[in-house]
């Protein structure tokens, strides 16, 4: 059911933001990143704060239920629900103040954590709760959700550095919650502000005594309301906390805004919120110890914590050998020692480099440890990716978050943990089980198929058991991922129904109309309702073009996402497209959410067409950098599911005239450069371009690239070693220096060059969509390859990354019938940098002469590049360490995509959008960087760095060929 168009007309008059009411809005804001989907009403992006007043206040007039959000990433899907859905993360995420000497930041609830670490370090401070999520999670759902972390042991939970926030409540009058007398006369005319604190107060009267007895011994229990913090009390408190008493409170005062930890946004709508940072530690060193089970390795938490650690988390195999899987985690596992069932990471923080190593060093006798920052990074990058990468198996039974949040005293962990393996193999499942062993709290996502009978009730009775168990042995069912619809059923069983009572007593102070994101928590349906995948969900997918067998089909490959939002953060290469418009329909979640729905069978009428629509508009904007098939933990490779839905659109869809010069362009350029100095001239003159630009469709904010009339040639060397070269089209008919410093490289190396007559492997075939056209150019370029070489035994070489890793990778989808065939020649196929640092020729690159810096700007399909078995450098790195080789140093950008991607930023209605992506991190680098010199290797890279900054730039085999010729 859409907004009410009285509610939306009123909210028009009051509002700057954005209103929008479509239907593939509501799908987008319809799941987060737990097992459910509830379509919302509507959904709202206020830019200012008189905005999120407006909406609350007109929600209230028209009775309809508010949602608050922030990234999305909510697990116990208290993020989504039948409310008007309130997107705080697009334009509520000013970071209003840090104050080093009061320690304190103040923020709007849209800031994300990690940019609120970044502006605190400058004075050496930090925000303690550290969530895995931290560099995609808002401030407003760290509070939501009483978000902690793996240092919990240290800085405790959310609940325990809040401070103040400013509110909307729920009828759109204006609060402030913070400290306030815990004893005062009751308010003569309540405003909602005066009845929610006469409520708190009375629960601290009344319900004492319940509350002693009936709160979980756990101190990391985050279930429920934080009636306990009324009291300035809990039964136990994390084994190293830095403050004084704990919980933090000043006596004779309660601080309302510690009710707000953990309340899902039903309690008020947070405007800003002020929040105490703590010192960040200067020095840290991990330890790594290996364990025969999961089971043990809990077992012996209890002694390492006599060791005073930072933080101890439990890393399982399943999670070590699924991370070797995915290209940004594989190169980063060097840490892992063999092949244990699983290892604990143990941190020792402090003031003197030296004490924290012999304290690691005394955990076991020959421990591995991370010493150096570099090394720490990587080990924490694996662990924080441990949620996606459990769900990177290509099948219908998923992880299913719903136990994953259980917190247990932790002299009771492995206790706990063989119980709950018993359970699991009762249901003939797994699950992993990782995180934070230190403070009890260990995530453990069950395998299930919850489109099966058998997969929801094995949900319900896991849940069930789990249950039991941790009630029994003291623990709590939600520590930091929050009660929302999987947990809320069982509050009643951890408190009893007096505390339950005195709950809801403070949620009908505070929204008596209960309009304040109804139906969780307390109020939740039952667990097993309201899934994303049921037992009634059925999909209708398209036969596919390419293969997707590799990826369990092509429903498989679509659902891949399990709603995480990693594509969400501003960081890497994933996802430019979001980075810069910062809408979730433009990140991989929100494509893969739209294409779900594409192929499901809705009883919604009139959908599918408009779905079409919607992922066409999500896909047009996706600039196939395959950001998502390295960075993605659950290995969504959207650029593939691109490929194949153009390919389908483009079925009863017409095309633009430049789609065909575009995605031809090896015809297009050849015909080009047949009458290159007639092309030239006519695309030099400013009318002639206008003409051409307007026909295409093409931006005129670009010069047209001039073409060579006489291609590079090899210089053949008879008797030296063969190698079949690819070649591509702009750098054959366009960039031919580039080609050219390739073949007088290897020629200079004692390699005789062959290159194949077929121009391109399909890759600009595959972006447009064309793979009925890209199939006939792998064929051509497999059966050129089979004539040349009938034996396989020859290296395939290349200079344009998308080209050769097409052929890596993309053929066995095209043809799928010949993978036996083209497997053992692809392990063969390199870029050249990757084929010579693997060459016994790279000896003769070795120069005495240091070379000047130079920054490197990666292919974004180089960055998704995994490791070799060889264990040698490919993608970016082959391409960094040749230049070293050469005597460089280099500086690599950590940029992104350039914006180019291919020619996207030719486009007209992308030029915009392609400057903005450069201009997010690329641009700024290279203009700090001054006049040192550039390597790029992607074609669209160097055009778009020259084009912006008027800066040469140079494939790095080019700066290579120029050295040797130096040194000669």
């Amino acid at each position: 059911m859409p907004l009410p168009p009285d509610f939306v007309n009123e909210l028009r008059k009051h509002f700057t933001g954005d209103i929008r009411n479509d239907q593939a809005s509501r799908v987008l804001y319809g799941t987060d990143a737990s097992i459910y989907q509830i379509e919302p009403l509507g959904v709202v992006l206020p830019r200012t704060q008189d905005d999120l007043q407006a909406v609350v206040e007109l929600a209230a007039k028209h009775r309809l239920p508010i949602l608050p959000r922030g990234s999305g990433t909510s697990l116990a899907g208290q993020a989504i629900g039948e409310a008007v859905v309130v997107d705080c993360s697009r334009w509520l995420d000013k970071l209003i103040d840090v104050n080093p000497e009061s320690r304190t930041a103040t923020f709007e609830p849209g800031v994300i954590l990690a940019k609120l670490n970044a502006a605190a370090s400058k004075f050496g401070l930090q925000y303690g709760p550290d969530p895995a999520s931290a560099e995609r999670a808002t401030m407003g759902g760290v509070i939501a959700n009483n978000a902690t972390g793996a240092h919990s042991i240290l800085y405790g939970m959310t609940a325990d550095h809040l401070l103040s926030a400013d509110v909307v409540m729920a009828d759109g009058s204006l609060a402030q919650l913070g400290e306030a007398p815990a004893e005062a006369p009751l308010a003569n005319r309540p405003s909602p502000y005066d009845s929610f604190l006469d409520a708190a107060r009375r629960i601290r009267a009344e319900h004492a005594d319940a509350i002693y007895r009936h709160y979980p011994r756990s101190w990391r229990n985050s279930a429920g309301y934080r009636l306990n913090y009324l009291l300035s009390w809990s039964a136990t408190q994390p084994p190293r906390w830095i403050g004084e008493a704990y919980p933090p409170s000043r006596p004779g005062a309660i601080n309302l805004a510690s009710l707000l930890a953990g309340s899902e946004g039903t309690l008020a709508v947070i405007r800003r919120a002020t929040v105490q940072l703590v010192h960040k530690p200067k020095h840290t060193v991990l330890a790594i110890l290996s364990y025969e089970s999961a089971a043990a390795a809990c077992d012996a938490v209890p002694e390492i914590l006599t060791h005073n650690p930072s933080a101890v988390e439990l890393i399982p195999r399943l999670i070590l050998q699924l991370a070797w899987l995915v290209p940004g985690f594989a190169s980063q596992m060097e840490w892992v020692s063999g092949d244990p069932a699983a290892v604990l990471v143990v941190e020792f923080s402090g003031e003197r480099p030296d004490a924290l190593v012999d304290a690691a060093r005394q955990l076991r006798k020959g421990a591995a440890l991370a010493i150096t920052p570099e090394e720490q990074e990587r080990v924490w990058n694996v662990r924080r990716a441990g949620l996606g990468i459990l769900d990177l198996r290509p099948q219908s039974a998923r992880p299913a978050a719903f136990i994953e949040d259980c917190a247990i005293p932790v002299e009771h962990l492995g206790e706990y943990v063989r119980e709950v393996e018993r359970i699991l193999k009762d249901h003939h499942t797994e699950g992993g089980i990782y995180a934070h062993a230190s403070a009890g709290c260990l995530h453990i996502r069950p395998v299930l198929d919850l489109k099966s009978r058998a997969g929801v009730t094995s949900l319900r009775e896991i849940a069930q058991r789990v249950l039991a168990l941790t009630l029994r042995l003291g623990g709590a069912m939600a520590s930091e991922h929050g009660d929302g619809i999987a947990r809320g059923e069982w509050l009643r069983a951890t408190y009893g129904d007096e505390l339950i009572g005195a709950m809801r007593a403070l949620k009908q102070a505070a929204d008596p109309r209960g309009l304040l994101n109804p139906g969780k928590m307390f109020d939740a349906p039952p667990m097993d309702t309201h899934l994303r995948y049921g037992i009634d969900y059925q999909s209708r997918p398209w036969f596919p073009a390419l293969g997707f067998k590799a990826n369990g089909g092509l429903v498989t490959a679509i659902e891949q996402c399990n709603g995480q939002g990693v594509c969400r953060k501003d960081t890497g290469v994933m996802c430019p497209s979001f980075q810069a418009t910062r809408e979730e329909m433009h990140s991989t979640r929100g494509r893969a959410n739209l294409l779900r729905s594409l192929i499901r069978i809705s009883p919604a009428e009139g959908w599918s067409m408009a779905s079409e629509q919607a992922v066409f508009e999500a896909l047009d904007l996706c600039l196939a950098c395959k950001g998502c098939k390295a960075e993605c933990p659950s290995g969504v490779d959207m650029a593939k599911l691109k490929f194949e839905f153009l390919s389908r659109y483009y079925q009863h869809h017409p095309r633009r005239l430049r789609d065909y010069a575009f995605g031809y362009f090896h015809v297009t350029a050849r015909l080009a450069s047949t009458l290159a100095p007639l092309v030239n001239t006519v695309s030099g003159i400013p009318a002639a371009r206008g003409t051409m630009a307007s026909l295409l469709g093409l931006t005129t904010d670009r010069p047209f690239p001039r073409f060579v009339r006489r291609p590079a040639r090899p210089k053949p060397r008879p008797g030296g070693q063969r190698v079949l070269f690819l070649r591509e089209a702009f750098t054959h008919y366009v960039d031919a220096t580039v080609e050219q410093a390739a073949f007088d490289l290897l020629w200079k190396l004692g390699f005789n060059v062959i290159p194949l007559q077929t121009v391109a492997a399909g890759a600009a075939l595959l972006s447009k969509g064309f793979i009925e056209g890209a199939r006939k150019q792998a064929r051509a370029v497999f059966e050129e390859l089979c004539r040349l070489d009938p034996d396989g035994v020859l290296p395939l070489v290349g200079v344009e990354p998308s080209e050769v890793y097409a052929f890596r990778h993309e053929y066995v989808d095209l043809l799928p019938e010949q993978k036996e065939d083209i497997a053992p020649r692809a392990e063969k196929a390199w870029t050249l940098e990757e084929f010579l640092i693997r060459s016994r020729a790279s000896a003769a690159l070795r120069i005495a002469t240091n070379q000047p810096q130079i920054i490197f700007h990666p292919h974004c399909h180089q960055r998704a590049e995994p490791s070799a078995p060889d264990g040698l450098p490919t993608g970016s790195a082959s391409s960094a360490e040749l230049l070293r080789v050469c005597g460089f140093d280099v500086q690599v950008t950590n940029a992104g995509c350039c914006g180019m991607a291919g020619t996207f930023g030719y486009e007209a209605e992308h030029y915009g959008l392609s400057q903005q992506i450069a201009d997010l991190r690329l641009l700024p680098q290279l203009r700090s960087a001054g006049n040192l010199p550039i390597a790029a290797t992607g074609a669209a890279c160097r055009m778009q760095i020259a084009q912006a900054i008027g800066a040469q730039v140079e494939h790095p085999i080019v700066w290579a060929n120029r050295v040797q010729q130096a040194a000669s």
